[in-house]
């Protein structure tokens, strides 16, 4: 019994220590071209059951005759040709995941009027185009780099401006009932000399 443990234990060592199997994840672009090109090739099988059915219908109303249960088997539908199929998964694949809906939402617009299926892949094209159109315009090195040097222009400082003794600080002294402030008047010692002087002695005292 510890053998056939043992081997167990070994076998799922051998197939990645027993961890179950995760497939690789998709690329988000590849995802969305899934969807955008199993949108046209739906609308395509729906408009053709559109057509039959009209057609049935337009035939009975003629012959009087309902020739729905000879048939047999469902026509070929129609397939985008090769070349274009490629140029339209190409378009697709620039397609954000956040883009996508917008443009099936487009495209399903377009759908109302029923086009003929010959016209679903230029539709596909002419919306994803649309959108691609609607993105903001992504900004050149050289104009960020102008509106840089301009922001740090602006940015450069000022010089500060001088402040002034205010001169109204009397007129609100006298509003107010104060009497004026009286100026002391400094007088300077009087150092003039009385009398002659005597051959050039002493001053005196």
């Amino acid at each position: 019994m510890s053998g056939l443990r043992s081997f167990w234990r070994r076998g799922s060592d051998w197939l990645g220590g027993g961890e179950p199997h995760r497939l690789p994840e998709k690329d988000e672009h590849v995802a969305v071209v899934d969807s955008l090109l199993s949108e046209v090739d739906f609308h395509v099988k729906e408009l053709e059951r559109a057509y039959r059915e009209r057609e049935q219908e337009e035939r009975r109303l003629q012959t009087g005759v309902d020739y729905t249960w000879l048939i047999t088997g469902t026509p070929k539908s129609y397939e985008v040709p090769q070349l274009e199929r490629l140029e339209l998964e190409e378009l697709c694949y620039k397609v954000n995941p956040a883009e996508c809906c917008k443009v099936i939402s487009l495209f399903r617009d377009a759908m109302v009027r029923e086009p003929p299926v010959e016209e679903l892949g230029r539709i596909m094209r002419s919306c994803i185009i649309q959108v691609l159109e609607q993105r903001p315009r992504e900004e050149s090195l050289s104009e960020w780099m102008s509106r840089r040097a301009h922001s740090l222009t602006s940015l450069k400082l000022k010089p500060p401006g001088r402040v002034a003794p205010s001169a109204d600080v009397e007129d609100i002294e006298m509003q107010a009932g104060n009497p004026p402030r009286e100026t002391r008047a400094y007088s300077m010692p009087d150092f003039s000399v009385e009398g002659p002087v005597n051959g050039g002695g002493a001053y005196p005292v």
